[in-house]
């Protein structure tokens, strides 16, 4: 149980990312998304996850962002398929955009949260790509490379096959379109 916890199984995996600025977390609602809201300040939420206007977690986290005056943006990935370009693209224009600080999630706080988190430390805070891996997609908030989100360590790994000298974020513009349309269609996010 308390490995449970640990892993952020319970609690919401509420993680911080770089501390003032990038938090991240599992999907959160009422009064621990208003707590995290209130404790981080913070100004802009990013929903990794999707979600319809019919889905009661998703109007609960659109009234508490609107409530503590917060910006509410969607950018629905998949935790096991490879990312869609545009959609990497529309999360690096977030950020750029984004009135910091700010919090992303996904369900469960693990694989698209940890590719977000791996994506901003490398792009935005330089930090190494196998370090910014190992901080972002870690057993450690429950994301495990050997199951089903094993895509989100696939990515990374292949941009590090292809990247031939390119940022990450050189690669996602100009090569990633082309390698992810020659994906086989079981390994690219459905629409």
């Amino acid at each position: 149980m308390l490995f449970l916890w640990y892993i952020g199984v319970f609690g919401g995996n509420v993680r911080t990312v770089v501390p003032g600025r990038v938090y991240r977390s599992a999907e959160i609602t009422g009064d621990t998304l208003a707590r995290v809201l209130e404790q981080d300040h913070i100004k802009t939420v990013i929903n990794l996850r999707g979600g319809s206007p019919s889905d009661s977690w998703y109007q609960s986290e659109l009234a508490e962002t609107a409530r503590y005056g917060a910006r509410h943006l969607d950018v629905a990935l998949s935790a096991t398929h490879y990312p869609p370009p545009d959609r990497l693209q529309t999360l690096m224009s977030d950020f750029d955009r984004a009135d910091y600080p700010v919090l992303f999630h996904c369900r469960g706080g693990a694989d698209r949260s940890g590719l977000a988190a791996t994506l901003y430390l490398n792009v935005y805070q330089h930090v190494p790509l196998d370090q910014a891996e190992e901080r972002g997609l870690t057993w450690r908030y429950a994301h495990f490379s050997f199951g089903q989100a094993h895509a989100m360590n696939d990515f990374f790994n292949l941009y590090r096959k292809t990247a031939r000298g390119q940022t990450l974020r050189d690669w996602i513009t100009k090569s990633y379109p082309d390698l992810y349309a020659h994906l086989p269609a079981s390994l690219q996010t459905k629409p």
